[in-house]
Parts: C-alpha cells; sequence; structure tokens
C-alpha cells in the first residue's frame, strides 16, 4: 500500500497525512471545525441506496441564539415543557419510555465502501459490530467494536469500547459510546476516551444499513442522538429490538393514504384535525412530485400527546425538503411547521422555520433547522431537530434547543423517530 493512507471518514478512521486529517469528515457530519459536504445523486435515491457520500468539507453555519426561552402565556409562549412533546425541553427521549422492555441493538456486519466515498476510500472493507441491551436509555450496557481496513487486508483502524446511551423504537436504534482501546497505525489522532455514535437500521429482508459519527476526528456527539443509516451493509446482520409502543398513537398504520405513498405522480395529504380536536382532518394539500430527483423528505402528520402533562393535546407537524442532485447536505432546500394545541384550541406552542442540513439512509432521515417565526418570539434563532422514518410504521422524532438546558443539537443529528402519528404519514427517499 503506498503512503496514501486511507481512513473511512464518516465511518471509520483517519489518514496518516495532516492535510487528510483536515478533510477527513463522517459522512453528513460535522469535523473539527467543518461540516462533511454530503452529495447526492439521481441514481443513489432511485436505488435506496445512501443519499450521502463524504467528499471536501464546508464551513459550519448555524443561526442559534443564546437566550433563553422564558414561558409566559400559554397562548403565545412554550409553556410547561415536558420530554416528549413538542413543547419539550430538557431530556433527549419520551418521558413514557417503557421501562420493563428491554432495548437491544445486537450484531456483527460490514461491507466495501464504494465509489461513493471517492478514490482514497472505495473497496476498503469495513465492519462494526454491537452489543448493547437496556431499558433505560442513557444506562444502557454493552460494547462496540469497529475495523476498517485496506483492501490488502492491512489495518487502518481499529478500536472498541462500552456503551454509553441506547434508543431504540421499531427496527432502528441509536448507540453512543466511549473508546477505550484503539490500534490505528500511522494515525495521529487520540482515540481513547473520544465518543462515537452508531445508527442502526434493521431491514430484514431488504438489508440492513448503518451510520456513524467519529467523536476522534472533532465531530459532536450527544447521548441517544446519531446520522442517518447512510451504509447499506452487504454481509451479517443486525438485530434491533425496540420500544415498539412508545409514544405511538391509535392509528399506527400511518393515516388517510398512508400505503399510497410513492406510488402516485403527486403525494397527497390531509392536514391535521383542527386546533379544537375535530376528528374530521380539512381538505389541506400538500403535494411532492414523486419523479422529483434527489433526496426529498416529506412529513404531514399529527395526533395527540401521550405525555401525561399534555395528554390528549393535538399536535401537528409539516416538515419538506429536498437535495438537487450533485448538492450537499447544507445546500438543502426546504422548511417546518410545528403547532401545539390544548383541546379548547389555545395555543401552547407554533413555530416554524427553515432546513438547514439534511441526511438520508434509506427510509430513514435526519434534518436540522433553524425557527424563523414563533409566537414566542424567544424561539427565534433556535436550532430544532427532527428524524423521520418511513415504514410499516411510520415514525417522527424530534428534538428543541430552545434553553441553555437542553440537549446540543448538531448539523445533521437527531434522536431516534419515536412518535406514531394518528394520521397522515410521512416519505424518506
Amino acid at each position: 500500500m503506498s503512503a496514501r493512507r486511507r481512513v473511512l471518514r464518516t465511518t471509520a478512521v483517519a489518514a496518516p497525512s495532516r492535510r487528510r486529517i483536515r478533510r477527513a469528515a463522517i459522512a453528513g457530519l460535522a469535523t473539527a471545525g467543518a461540516l462533511a459536504t454530503l452529495t447526492t445523486t439521481a441514481a443513489q435515491a432511485a436505488d435506496g441506496g445512501p443519499a450521502t457520500a463524504a467528499a471536501q468539507t464546508a464551513p459550519l453555519d448555524r443561526a442559534t441564539a443564546s437566550t433563553q426561552a422564558t414561558p409566559g402565556d400559554p397562548t403565545t409562549a412554550v409553556a410547561q415543557a415536558t420530554p416528549g412533546d413538542p413543547a419539550t425541553a430538557g431530556l433527549p427521549f419520551p418521558s413514557s419510555t417503557t421501562r420493563d422492555e428491554v432495548m437491544e441493538v445486537k450484531g456483527k456486519a460490514g461491507g466495501v465502501l464504494g465509489k461513493e466515498w471517492g478514490p482514497d476510500f472505495a473497496g476498503d472493507p469495513v465492519s462494526f459490530e454491537v452489543n448493547a441491551q437496556g431499558n433505560d436509555p442513557l444506562h444502557p450496557t454493552g460494547t462496540f467494536h469497529v475495523v476498517h481496513s485496506n483492501p490488502d487486508g492491512s489495518l487502518v483502524a481499529e478500536f472498541s469500547g462500552k456503551v454509553s446511551s441506547l434508543y431504540a423504537v421499531d427496527e432502528v436504534g441509536i448507540v453512543t459510546g466511549t473508546i477505550d482501546r484503539a490500534d490505528h497505525p500511522g494515525v495521529p489522532l487520540e482515540f481513547i476516551g473520544k465518543q462515537i455514535a452508531l445508527t442502526v437500521y434493521d431491514g430484514g429482508s431488504k438489508g440492513d444499513r448503518i451510520g456513524w459519527v467519529w467523536g476522534f476526528f472533532g465531530a459532536p456527539v450527544s447521548r441517544v442522538q446519531g446520522t442517518a443509516p447512510h451504509f447499506p451493509v452487504a454481509w451479517g446482520n443486525f438485530r434491533v429490538h425496540g420500544a415498539a409502543a412508545a409514544q405511538a398513537g391509535p392509528g399506527q398504520g400511518g393515516g388517510p393514504g398512508h400505503r399510497g405513498l410513492g406510488r402516485q405522480p403527486a403525494l397527497s395529504r390531509q392536514s391535521s384535525p383542527s386546533a379544537a380536536g375535530d376528528s374530521a382532518p380539512s381538505s389541506e394539500r400538500v403535494d411532492l412530485t414523486s419523479d422529483a430527483t434527489g433526496t426529498n423528505v416529506l412529513a404531514v402528520l399529527g395526533g395527540t400527546s401521550k405525555t401525561p402533562d399534555f395528554s390528549g393535546d393535538p399536535l401537528r407537524f409539516t416538515v419538506a425538503a429536498r437535495i438537487a442532485p450533485g448538492d450537499n447536505a447544507l445546500q438543502v432546500k426546504g422548511g417546518f411547521h410545528v403547532t401545539h394545541h390544548k383541546p379548547d384550541g389555545r395555543v401552547v406552542a407554533d413555530f416554524q422555520g427553515r432546513i438547514t442540513c439534511l441526511a438520508v439512509g434509506g427510509p430513514v432521515g435526519v434534518a436540522t433547522g433553524v425557527v424563523t417565526q414563533s409566537v414566542d418570539p424567544t424561539l427565534v434563532g433556535k436550532p430544532v431537530s427532527f428524524s423521520l422514518k418511513d415504514g410499516r410504521t411510520d415514525r417522527l422524532g424530534w428534538l428543541w434547543g430552545f434553553t441553555p438546558t437542553d440537549e446540543p443539537i448538531t448539523d445533521c443529528q437527531s434522536i431516534t423517530p419515536f412518535y406514531a402519528p394518528d394520521w397522515g404519514g410521512l416519505l424518506v427517499r
């Protein structure tokens, strides 16, 4: 192997040259002071392949404000924030997580990096082994092990460690951990003590996928957060056993029109019940041309809150974003709108904004953005994140960066999708 070392950027490790290290990026994730450029092609979108690939880096640009949101009148502010609702602040997982049901992410799988990783990485074998379990997302047990080799079998990097957080719902699980053993010949980086995140998708007969974030490249890693599972494995098997009932609404099938997703010239979605909680949806129409190229996510859905403090409150989410072919994750175009009412129509939260980063892997997408309008003006400029799973049970996840005590929000990272809507649905492709 020539002196030009290989590194699984957003995946496995680093290269020996300092120039390469500066450019090393974790597919779709921020490195030290930079964000990996993620490219997307029409072919990848068509065959369900990863919508992201490591390339050159782009400056990280996020508009955020440091002021703390102050609760006020519930008609104009986010009031009594509780984890798991659009008014949420604090812990990054729903308060109703099933404590007597064990969540698991287990298995060993891998593959060979494709041409989308560029000439420095194409053909490199990589493998991932995870053995994580627990019924408390912040106190799981288990280990992880990652190996990245050159095509001739020589080692690029091998590292392992203990799991520190785990959140799995249905077939998607996110695991974070800390490296305690590492062998990385010729790579002048510190691995020991660094955080990592793995997003695992258990696709069954359709194929498993995995995504990753490496803290040793300077990428931020937050508990129970990860990026999209951008890498389809070619061998092995992952098993995800999640809290299937977490935040599930009665309409677990996705609501009106759900089974017609992606098979019509346009997607027609009915909007939410009214703020007063009417059962019949309105006739509002949201269209996305199904033959559009590039990477697209669309969610128009809602239902009622399952969190005790807000039980029965109507929720509504709209997320729409697209990356054109050849554009990167930061060149995404799109927006979001979130509303939370009391059953009598009083506003708990109503805010909207623009999507600033989008990563997609198979049927799972992750989008981050910034609030641009809100009934509570203190939320303007604050970051948000969404996760979307387009499956037998559509699910949406979210995190709000509204106060200094909220979990950090990093571009193209979010929590496991957990909320099953009562109506509507979503599309990821």
